[in-house]
């Protein structure tokens, strides 16, 4: 398996980015070639995703949640991948988010270089998206 990680500092608390990211609906806010997203109970979810000019389909498990900290997945049918989402309060109410994923390349995954930058662009979305959302709420689209 391959691997990539990116990491980004968001000018938002901690709760409010982990509690943003738990909202997988609203993935394809951030996420471009998400065309949709489906939860199917509190640990599973379907998307359908385009990559590379072609549709794929794959359903996800949750495997760990710890509240404010980090989230891991799995795929369970569809191109294989797993990864974690790492989530730490930094000073002056900012947070770090680390993205970490393994995959196959050659799945309907891009190279590792492809895929990393790739993850950047949409972990930049995700800070625009938190950004600019009042402090009480979450912004309803992303404008980029």
């Amino acid at each position: 398996m391959e691997s990539v990680e990116e990491s980004i500092i968001v000018n938002a608390p901690v709760q409010r980015v982990y509690g943003q990211w738990k909202r997988i609906e609203d993935f394809p806010k951030f996420m471009p070639a998400v065309r949709e997203m489906r939860r199917i109970d509190e640990t599973h979810f379907r998307w359908r995703v385009e990559r590379c000019g072609r549709e794929y389909e794959s359903t996800f498990e949750v495997v760990l949640r710890i509240p404010e900290r980090r989230i891991a997945w799995r795929t369970i049918s569809g191109s294989e991948s797993s990864g974690v989402v790492c989530f730490a309060a930094e000073l002056g109410q900012k947070t770090s988010v680390t993205f970490k994923m393994k995959y196959v390349e050659g799945a309907g995954w891009q190279s590792a270089a492809a895929l990393r930058k790739r993850l950047k662009s949409r972990l930049m979305n995700f800070k625009a998206l938190m950004e600019a959302a009042p402090s009480d709420t979450t912004h309803p689209a992303l404008t980029t």
